[in-house]
């Protein structure tokens, strides 16, 4: 028996909202629910970008059009007028995800730069309307540059003045560089997608590289480890979570160097460790290239 729909409170309290000022707001969604729940969302007429992070589910659009997420996926929306969904979660697992709103107000003051007619392009080839004529939704595999950028809001939680300036111009490039992606895509509607015994095995692979970080990974033992042909295993794994296997690992990794130098009293010769790189110089190199800033300065940013 499915469980009732949760309360609007209960979720709204997991939910923070910035206002970046002309008419950008920004959603951190951090949700672990105990049990299955249903969650009922009304949004206003508005431009909106999603990345999710962590967590699976399902949202329900009103006109019944389904959308399955995932991590590492991204979705965008357009609505003209006010439009109603139901999402539903499963129990007991975090749902991570970056929601960016784009008003009325933000849509005029782009009428005249170049994103706009991008985004006529994708309304009329929009195979998706869930709010009626007008509207489109689309979804595709983040890339790395996407979920990067959806990391660094994710992790900015009560902004200064500053730090509304550096969200803002986060916000809008995030929309431009999904934007961009999804017209980089050669047939929108129909872009070929992975059989769906190759998708359980991709997600093993995913799992695989998941689990063990410090592992020195090859395309041929991660291929053998899913029971895929390597062929499969990267094209497949492109298609389905839009990155190639070593991108989307040293994703993973910087993420993971993160997290421990921000929430644990590791030495940064330890968390190179753990995270499976043999060279710290490299790995500041590549800290540094990722979150602008070193590995000592990212601990500072953090302890203040």
């Amino acid at each position: 028996m499915s469980s009732p729909p949760t309360t609007a409170t209960q979720f709204e309290q997991t939910r923070q909202e910035i206002s970046t000022g002309s008419g950008v707001k920004i959603v951190h969604i951090d949700f672990t629910p105990e049990q299955n729940c249903v969650v009922t969302s009304e949004a206003p007429p508005c431009l909106a970008v999603c990345v999710f992070l962590q967590g699976v589910g399902e949202s329900v659009m009103a006109d019944q059009t389904r959308i399955r997420y995932a991590p590492d996926q991204a979705l965008l929306y357009y609505a003209p007028r006010p439009s109603q969904s139901q999402t539903r979660v499963p129990g007991g697992q975090q749902l991570r995800a970056v929601e960016i709103l784009f008003t009325a107000q933000v849509l005029e003051q782009i009428q005249d730069m170049q994103i706009q007619p991008m985004l006529q392009t994708l309304a009329a080839r929009a195979s998706m309307r869930p709010a009626g004529a007008g509207s489109f939704v689309y979804q595709t595999p983040a890339s790395t540059a996407l979920r990067a950028i959806a990391e660094q809001i994710f992790r900015t939680r009560a902004p200064d003045g500053v730090q509304q300036l550096f969200l803002h111009s986060k916000a809008l490039e995030l929309l431009s560089l999904l934007v961009e992606a999804l017209l980089a895509e050669p047939v929108l509607a129909d872009a070929p997608a992975v059989q769906r015994r190759d998708q359980k095995k991709l997600g093993h692979a995913r799992d695989c590289l998941l689990a063990r970080l410090d592992h020195n990974w090859s395309l041929a033992e991660l291929a053998q480890t899913a029971s895929l042909n390597e062929r499969k295993l990267k094209e497949g794994f492109k298609a389905l979570f839009g990155s190639s296997v070593h991108a989307y690992l040293q994703e993973k990794r910087m993420q993971a160097a993160a997290t421990l130098l921000s929430e644990t009293n590791l030495s940064i010769t330890e968390v190179v460790m753990q995270t499976g790189y043999a060279n710290p110089s490299h790995f500041s190199k590549l800290f540094r290239r990722h979150f602008g800033m070193t590995p000592r300065e990212f601990i500072q940013a953090n302890s203040s």
